[in-house]
């Protein structure tokens, strides 16, 4: 514990603990507190002064899903690391019913004493259990299903498993959205990426490519939602200003990224 901030690019261990999967460590440089799997990757942030707030633009991206279909009313957060989309999505809709599942008891352990989770939540469940066995054993039904599957070697491969897409797309309500996250470095990456979400969903997929490598996938169980652009760019003004994120900016990106099924009508555009 007598590391300095200098010493690790995310600055003074804070606390670490033990898993059966391996170390998990806190590190703090100002109000930022960070969590990492024994090493210097970054896994999640956490800003203390304002703890809601999403710090990378991927995270920002995918509240943009809040938009795309009608109030909400349940969340499964696939892949809890230090619970950034917890806090978000329960700052934005204060009773939506939130299962995170995570299959690490050291990351769970971290979350609940570091990084701000508060299990007593009654619209919050906790569930450390593999992604993939979750829903398996479980019938439940998701409006919103975001996967942020990653170790400490990269991304977990069931992000692009058609048969754990499949399994996803299973729990997804009638209107409901599945947000996946993807590092894509490289084209053979994206290209996989594209190749198991369309296998899946078809065409029924937007995309949304932002800061940093990551992109954003959209995938719908129905039909696209009938948008109108100014009321959504507004909306993402109005709910960015509460999560205090730029997330009409990602709006914006998001219309000109997916121009062509815009333009051919997938989306009414006025």
């Amino acid at each position: 514990m007598a590391e300095q901030p200098h010493n690790h690019p995310l600055g003074a261990l804070v606390a670490r603990m033990q898993d059966d999967q391996g170390g998990v460590c806190v590190r703090q440089i100002g109000q930022h507190r960070f969590l990492t799997f024994d090493n210097a990757v970054e896994q999640s942030c956490y800003n203390i002064a304002q703890p809601h707030r999403l710090e990378h633009a991927y995270t920002q991206a995918m509240m943009l899903a809040l938009l795309l279909l009608p109030r909400p009313s349940s969340a499964l957060v696939l892949g809890l690391g230090g619970g950034s989309l917890v806090r978000a999505l329960r700052h934005a809709l204060p009773h939506l019913e939130i299962t995170a599942v995570e299959s690490r008891q050291g990351v769970l352990d971290a979350a609940r004493h570091w990084f701000g989770i508060n299990e007593l939540d009654p619209s919050l469940s906790l569930v450390r259990q593999d992604a993939e066995e979750f829903l398996t054993g479980r019938s439940g039904m998701y409006d919103l299903i975001f996967a942020d599957l990653y170790h400490s070697e990269g991304a977990s491969p069931l992000q692009n498993d058609p048969g754990f897409l499949g399994l996803c797309e299973e729990h997804l309500s009638q209107h409901g959205v599945l947000l996946l996250n993807h590092w894509c470095s490289e084209f053979r990456d994206s290209r996989l990426a594209h190749e198991a979400q369309q296998s899946v969903f078809g065409d029924k997929v937007l995309h949304l490519h932002v800061q940093g490598g990551n992109v954003i996938a959209f995938a719908f169980r129905g039909r696209f939602p009938d948008l109108d652009k100014k009321r959504f760019i507004d909306a993402a003004l109005d709910l960015g200003q509460r999560l205090e994120i730029p997330l009409h900016r990602l709006a914006r990106n998001f219309w000109r990224q997916n121009s062509e099924p815009l333009k051919l009508g997938r989306f009414r555009r006025r």
